[in-house]
């Protein structure tokens, strides 16, 4: 990211992003106790209020319990749970059996179900808000619960043969009604209201959804997010699909943030279609999610069986859910808003955001050779006429030795250097031809980049920096910070918005503790002026 060429020759530029930055300093020691005040959190914040109810309903969600619904929902007896068939009024007949024996109260137009045209059935239960002020919202957690039936022309072979459809959907209808159960265990119901929905027809062409939205069985203005679970049962190496993230304010936070006991490295797509029960939420305006373990060879044939599941990464899934829908419910700020931009948004938008964050500016000005720093110091191979460098008078073929005041043993040590380095400054060079080295005393361009990291910030993700460049050998690359890691805490506090982050950033002369997200995953980070701190996950 820090490499460029000026006049075809081979060499490196020192460059770095220096930010705009108020100066407003904060007491030191009382951020940090703040930030170790801050790691207790866990993450959550209702870790510490979670009560003992609480634990029995997320510990309640069980692998063989998960198991044993699967079993059940792929069992030859159901046929492949063909929408409209035999088979498929079986299945939601245990749906209607196992939402009773919960006592939810129905959420259909009679009692669990909703009807369509010309013979489907969707399956709803409703747990009602403990809130008089916030249970009039609902969150919406569902999974197609029909599959293919004995293949037909949706069938990848061979037809003709019971499609069992363990993971698809088997495995989200498990779920959903795993969640059910555990909310079920709750000493006192979350302040807003769950439908919990398992949908007919989705094979057919997403209609049990499509139908509900057509004709909700509650105010449709009152649904404030929808989840999907859709083929949640085959994780592998603990990877995670998440797709809509960015149809809500936030939603990768959210989730991020509830991804401690299951640890999951969380897949957050950008691509939005519309092939699942999510989608036609997100075309009537309402922010989604669907959890996806990944296609497999069993997808739409014959051998997706009970017994290939992953039932305890079933149970991981499961659980990350009942712990953000809990969060999601119970938060007494508003849920994530609609963001309509994430219907125009790509994988290829993703990447041209990255690529279009602000650039390094040439601070300096001089290349060097590719291998110079194995001699000592960095052989200059270009400067740049007008550059700081030029006006000191460093020329080709001169070799920088120490910068600031810092030995240059390798181009991390130039890099660092130079990144950080007050703007009035000095550097020491060999010249061909001189006895001994020679002193020369610069004006750098912009201020110094003291962590040694630049970001952009983005409006799907408020409270949040991401980063866009890391300057090797300064404190952010000891600490192994990365291009894409998101930054959401300074010593253990939210920060609202840019300003307030160059604010706190400014704030610890010494030590940076920042909570840090990478792939769904938080992590406790603290960089050092002097010397480096490993990254580390958070308590």
């Amino acid at each position: 990211m820090l490499y460029g060429n000026v006049l075809k020759f081979t060499h490196r530029w020192v460059s770095v992003v220096f930010p705009p930055m108020r100066s407003h300093l904060r007491p030191a020691v009382s951020l940090f106790v703040a930030f170790l005040m801050g790691c207790a959190w866990t993450i959550s914040v209702h870790a510490v209020e979670k009560n003992s109810s609480y634990q029995a309903a997320l510990e309640s969600i069980r692998a063989d319990e998960l198991g044993t619904q699967v079993s059940h929902l792929a069992d030859n007896a159901l046929e492949g749970r063909e929408a409209g068939t035999r088979g498929g009024w079986a299945a939601g007949d245990y749906l209607i059996g196992q939402y009773g024996r919960l006592h939810l109260r129905g959420g259909g137009t009679s009692g669990f179900v909703q009807p369509f045209p010309p013979n489907f059935r969707n399956v709803l239960a409703i747990l009602e808000g403990s809130d008089p002020k916030l249970r009039d919202q609902v969150i919406v957690v569902g999974a197609h619960y029909d599959h293919i039936g004995y293949g037909g022309r949706l069938s990848l072979g061979p037809s003709g043969y019971i499609h069992p459809g363990a993971d698809d959907n088997g495995s989200g209808t498990a779920a959903v009604l795993e969640l059910a159960k555990a909310f079920t265990i709750l000493s006192a119901a979350p302040k807003r209201s769950i439908l919990f929905a398992a949908w007919d027809a989705e094979e057919e062409g997403l209609f049990g959804s499509k139908h509900w939205l057509a004709h909700p069985t509650l105010p449709l203005a009152h649904v404030r997010a929808a989840v999907n679970l859709d083929m949640v049962g085959r994780l592998r190496d603990e990877h995670l699909i998440v797709f809509g993230v960015r149809s809500g304010y936030g939603w990768r936070r959210l989730l991020s943030s509830q991804n401690v006991e299951p640890g999951l490295q969380l897949d957050f797509s950008w691509i939005l279609k519309p092939n699942a029960d999510h989608y036609p939420f997100f075309d009537s305006g309402i922010p989604v999610l669907m959890l996806h373990t990944g296609l497999h060879e069993d997808y739409h044939r014959p051998s997706d069986l009970a017994s290939r599941i992953n039932r305890a990464g079933m149970a991981q899934v499961t659980r990350l859910l009942f712990t953000t829908l809990y969060e999601l419910a119970e938060r007494p700020a508003a849920v994530p808003g609609y963001r309509a931009a994430a219907r125009l948004e790509t994988p290829d938008t993703e990447k041209a955001l990255v690529e279009q964050g602000e650039k390094p500016t040439d601070r300096l000005g001089v290349g060097w050779d590719e291998d110079a720093a194995l001699t000592g110091g960095v052989k200059v191979s270009a400067v740049v006429v007008g550059s700081p460098a030029d006006r000191a008078g460093v020329r080709e073929g001169d070799c920088i030795v120490s910068f600031a005041g810092r030995d240059v043993r390798s181009d991390a040590d130039f890099f660092a250097a130079v990144a950080t380095a007050e703007t009035s400054t000095s550097l020491m060079l060999r010249r061909a031809g001189a006895a001994k080295p020679l002193p020369l005393k610069l004006e750098l361009l912009g201020n110094p980049l003291r962590w040694g990291m630049a970001w952009r910030v983005d409006d799907a993700e408020p409270g949040v920096v991401i980063l866009t460049h890391v300057v090797p050998g300064t404190p952010a690359a000891r600490a192994n910070l990365r291009i894409g890691d998101r930054i959401c805490q300074v010593g253990g506090r939210d920060f609202v918005d840019e300003t307030d982050f160059f604010r706190a950033m400014k704030s610890l002369p010494e030590r940076l503790p920042l909570l840090v997200e990478r792939d769904g995953r938080m992590q406790s980070v603290v960089l050092q002026s002097r010397q480096a701190e490993p990254i580390r996950r958070a308590a």
